[in-house]
Formats: C-alpha cells, sequence, structure tokens
C-alpha cells in the first residue's frame, strides 16, 4: 500500500518520521512471521523424521509378510504337489509341515434338486401362472423363505422372485417343461417346499408344481418313444427279455417285459387299478401315474434292477423328482473326512495349512500329495540389513532433531524419544519364542562385538553376516521364530518384528499416532499464526494511512500560520513597523 505525503508546507521530514512510525509497526509482523517460519521448520523436521520411523515400519513388514501365506514366506519355500491334477489341487500355509500324504476320493459333493411336475406352461417363461391351475393369490415357502404369487405373475417372474430371494438359498430354472430348483450350496441339504394358502379351491402352489414333499407322482420325463417299441432303445442295459418287476402302492403288479412297450406296462397297471388307485397313459411321449380318484396322495413306486443298480422307476423319470445332494466323502493316509463342499479348508483335512480342491473321484486308486519346504538365507539377509539402516537411520534421526545443546528442532519433543527408547530396548532384550534363539545378538546383530572401543556408537546396530548365516543353517525354523513368531505348537507367539510394530504404532497411527497429533497441532498453530499476521499486517496499513493523514493535516495547518504570518509582516511595514530578526 502507498501513501504519498510530502511537508512542503512546513518543510518538516514528515516522511522519514512516518516512516519510522511505521517500521516500528511492521517490525512486530515480522516477529510474528520469524515465529510461523520456526514453527513450518519444526514441522518439515517432523515429517523427515516420520518418513525415518515409516522406513523402519517398511522394513519390519518385509518379514511378518511371510505370515500372509506361503507364496511370502522369505524364510522357506512352502510348496504342494498332487500327482494327479485332474483329481485334485491343493494349497499350502508357510506352517505345513513337510509330508506325502494318499487322497482318496470316494464320492464329491453335490446339490440337492427339486424337479417340478411337467407342465407344457412351464416350456415358455412368458406364460402366466393361471396357465398352471392358479386362480387367486397365495404364498408358499422355499426353505422357510416366503414367496407371494398371483394368477397374473407370469412364470418369468416367479423364477426371478425365488432366484432374488436370500433366505430360500436355491436356484430355480425351466428344464423340459419343469421347474427345477437347486440348492445353491453342496451337500446333503434338503429342499424345503411347502404352501400356506390354496390358490385353486382345494390345492395350494407347491402340490400344483409337485413339489411338496406329500405330492403325487403323475408325469415321467419325456421319452419318445412309440408306445409299443421297446424299452431296450432307452438304455443298452436292458435285456428285452427279462422280467421286471415294479411295486406301486406296495401291491406287486406282476412280472414285465420291456419288450412289451409302454402299451403292455401301461395295460398292466392299469389292470390292478381297484388295488393301488392308480391309472397309467402315456400321451405325446410322456408316460404318467394319477391317483384314480384325482387326488393329490403321494404314489408309491419301488421296482427291481435291471443293471448297473438302475430300475424301471429310473429309466421312466418317475424317481428324479428329488435329486439328493451329498457330501465330498475322501480319505487321507486312510482316514475318513467329509465335507459340505469340495473346496476344503485345513480345517477339515485336519493337516495344518494344507487345503484342497476335490475335482473327480480315484474309483480306488489314489493320488500322492507331496508338502515339500526349502530354506534360504539370502532374502532374510538382505531384509535383515533393510532393518538394521532403517533403525539405525531412526535412532540417528531422532538424536539429531532432539538435541537441545545442537539447536534440535524437535527438543522437548518428549513422546517420540520415550517410543525411540522403548524401541532400543526391544532389539537387545529376549523374545518369548519357542526356538533356542532368544535374541538378536544370537544371531548376531548386536550393537557391537565384546571389547568394543569406548568411543564407539553403541546405539546403532551392525550385522555378523557370518554368526548370521551359522544360525540360520544350523536352525532355520528358530530364526524365523525369533523374527515373526511361532503358531506351531497351538500356542501363536509374536516375534520380534510384530513387537516391533506394536512398538511403532503408538508414533505412526494415522489416527492417533504421534506424528499424525503433532503435524495438525503444528498446522493449527501455523494456521493461527497467518491469521494473527494478516490481521497485523491490516493494521500496518491502517495506522500508516492513519498517520499520515495527521502529520499532512499537521502541515497544512503550519502552511497556513506561516501564510498568516507572512501577511502580517506585510501589513505591519506598511504602517512602518519594522518586524525584523533583532
Amino acid at each position: 500500500m502507498s501513501i504519498s505525503f510530502s511537508g512542503v508546507g512546513s518543510g518538516l521530514p514528515i516522511d522519514e518520521w512516518i516512516s519510522a512510525l511505521v517500521e516500528v509497526e511492521q517490525a512486530k509482523v515480522k516477529t510474528l512471521e520469524t515465529q510461523k517460519e520456526t514453527l513450518q521448520k519444526k514441522q518439515s523436521a517432523l515429517n523427515t523424521l516420520k518418513s525415518s520411523y515409516s522406513s523402519l515400519q517398511s522394513s519390519t513388514t518385509k518379514f511378518t509378510d511371510s505370515l500372509f501365506g506361503a507364496g511370502m514366506d522369505m524364510f522357506s519355500k512352502v510348496s504342494v504337489s498332487a500327482s494327479d491334477t485332474s483329481v485334485v489341487t491343493a494349497s499350502v500355509t508357510q506352517y505345513s509341515t513337510p509330508a506325502s500324504i494318499e487322497l482318496e476320493v470316494e464320492s464329491l459333493a453335490s446339490k440337492t434338486k427339486k424337479t417340478s411336475y411337467y407342465h407344457e406352461a412351464l416350456k415358455d417363461s412368458s406364460k402366466k401362472l393361471s396357465d398352471l391351475g392358479v386362480t387367486t393369490s397365495g404364498n408358499f415357502q422355499i426353505n422357510g423363505a416366503n414367496i407371494s404369487i398371483n394368477a397374473d405373475m407370469s412364470v418369468d417372474s416367479l423364477i426371478y422372485q425365488i432366484n432374488n430371494s436370500s433366505t430360500a438359498g436355491v436356484n430355480a430354472f425351466l428344464k423340459n417343461g419343469r421347474i427345477v430348483l437347486e440348492n445353491r450350496a453342496t451337500g446333503a441339504k434338503d429342499i424345503e417346499v411347502t404352501g400356506t394358502d390354496l390358490v385353486n379351491g382345494t390345492q395350494n402352489f407347491a402340490q400344483i408344481l409337485g413339489l411338496s414333499d406329500d405330492s403325487a407322482t403323475s408325469s415321467s420325463k419325456q421319452l419318445n418313444l412309440t408306445e409299443y417299441e421297446s424299452l431296450e432303445s432307452l438304455d443298452s442295459d436292458i435285456d428285452p427279455y427279462m422280467e421286471m418287476y415294479i411295486e406301486i402302492n406296495g401291491f406287486d403288479i406282476g412280472s414285465y417285459l420291456p419288450s412289451d412297450g409302454i402299451s403292455g406296462l401301461v395295460n398292466k397297471i392299469n389292470d390292478v387299478t381297484a388295488t393301488t388307485g392308480v391309472v397309467a397313459s402315456y400321451e405325446n411321449g410322456r408316460f404318467s401315474l394319477k391317483n384314480a380318484d384325482g387326488s393329490d396322495t403321494q404314489i408309491e413306486i419301488t421296482s427291481a434292477s435291471y443293471g448297473n443298480g438302475k430300475d424301471i422307476s429310473d429309466l421312466l423319470g418317475l424317481n428324479n423328482k428329488v435329486d439328493e445332494g451329498s457330501n465330498a466323502v475322501f480319505y487321507l493316509n486312510g482316514d475318513r473326512k467329509e465335507s459340505t463342499m469340495n473346496s476344503i479348508t485345513s480345517d477339515t483335512t485336519g493337516i495344518l495349512g494344507l487345503s484342497l480342491d476335490l475335482m473327480a473321484t480315484t474309483d480306488g486308486d489314489s493320488v500322492t500329495i507331496d508338502i515339500k519346504r526349502e530354506y534360504d538365507s539370502e532374502e532374510p539377509l538382505t531384509a535383515l540389513q533393510t532393518f538394521v539402516d532403517a533403525f539405525n537411520k531412526m535412532i540417528k534421526d531422532t538424536n539429531t532433531g532432539t538435541d537441545s545443546k545442537n539447536g534440535g528442532l524437535l527438543s522437548g519433543e518428549n513422546n517420540i524419544v520415550r517410543i525411540k527408547t522403548q524401541l532400543r530396548t526391544l532389539v537387545t532384550s529376549a523374545v518369548n519364542t519357542t526356538g533356542q534363539y532368544k535374541s538378536l545378538a544370537d544371531i548376531g546383530i548386536s550393537t557391537g562385538a565384546a571389547g568394543l572401543s569406548v568411543d564407539a556408537d553403541t546405539t546403532q546396530l551392525i550385522i555378523d553376516k557370518n554368526k548370521f548365516l551359522t544360525a540360520y543353517e544350523k536352525d532355520p525354523a528358530a530364526v524365523k521364530a525369533l523374527l515373526i513368531g511361532d503358531n506351531t505348537s497351538g500356542t501363536p507367539t509374536d516375534g520380534l518384528m510384530q513387537q516391533m510394530q506394536d512398538a511403532l504404532d503408538p508414533a505412526i497411527n494415522t489416527q492417533y499416532g504421534y506424528f499424525t497429533a503433532r503435524n495438525e497441532s503444528l498446522a493449527s498453530q501455523i494456521s493461527n499464526m497467518d491469521d494473527k499476521i494478516e490481521k497485523k499486517q491490516e493494521y500496518v496499513y491502517s495506522y500508516q494511512e492513519k498517520i499520515t493523514k495527521q502529520f499532512n493535516y499537521m502541515d497544512q495547518i503550519i502552511a497556513q500560520m506561516n501564510a498568516q504570518f507572512t501577511q502580517m509582516q506585510q501589513q505591519l511595514a506598511s504602517i512602518g513597523i519594522d518586524m525584523g530578526n533583532d
């Protein structure tokens, strides 16, 4: 801000006086700016020191990352292989023990499926539920989940509602004129379908679809045979002249020859309708059984095997309403195991760190799973050197920053000094571990050899590489246990690097750590200082403007007085009075 003034009238050095007075006030602004600069330098020093502590933390995570899986373990590489990957793939953690394991897979886990009756309307998802016999709105339940329906709802909407239910636990889809419900999870788990509302006056929706447990079997799968064609064409295992036996509702209808065709079977069943209460028919390539009285009473069908464990009910699809899911059954070194899933964790295998993905059965043969471990000292030694370098820099930077005698910008920051001291104590203390090595000194990391000069810096760590390599070659698992802990005994222990991270947390935690808190405090102080500087500078400008006006006014008054005095001299001189200097 520039304000002009002269002192022309008085001849006095007004500009010098104003400059001197303004400079006094401006000096107060400079004092505040110096204080701000000191805070900024302290904040910069704080951020530099934070970088040292962050680098130290990063050097510890190179070790603790080994806890997250065999692929990240720097101490040892645990690998697993299977002799037949078409049967199983395996994975291991760093804790897995080398072993050779024999696996036999008896059965895979499968999903339970429940299939509805066949209906022409279920071949077209745009059909309405009224085409299935629904005449009013209502509800039915799948595994306890409520499904709402009405006569105008499309089949597609019904499928969507079932699949959109988070509690029904099934996927629904159409297949060959039927609704199929399939459990989302594998394993021997039922699908319970019940109906609470009648939707056609006499039946609930579950009964209409044939999905309820008490529904009758009324229709088989599509056979696409002529009624006189032998059943031999459906399955090559069938002997057309082998007698088959079928029992309906507990009554043996008598022997039946496949060469008699579907028409022969229909006649055989209808001959005993008075006893079984069941009527058979064959229309449009589909064999059907219905209760003679039109009810939905469950029709019980049993039949003898005609080969490979199959019977006539399987052949005609009369037993396909429910396809029961099963658990995976497998053997590890002869021990029987069972799982609801084909992806099996170590909790189920019972072998530490070993997980399996089963893909096929072994049919009595076995697959060999080999777990191997290889140790390598190069990567741990490199990581330890990085840790030692980071630790030494942290100690040096903290000491320099907090040294009050040599002008350390962070002198008086006692919290960070305490954290540094705790870290310093950790690296020289014993660690509670199951291995034979209890401290860094045991594996060659110390503040110096015995007999070291008294002038040596004992705040710094050094590595005796030969001692480390000897310790690692002798017992690599103990070195690992010292640095990152051990859980093979069943009682997990933390290693030195986890303890270092815990001790570093009060310093570098992004929410409540020392550096975050102090940085926020300094930022607040700097912001407040900016406000003070701005207000003080505004005052200086206002003050300068004020005194400039005052001095200019004084100059004008003096000029007026001088003019009046000169005029008075002239008037007195005109009447003979001399106003000289005598």
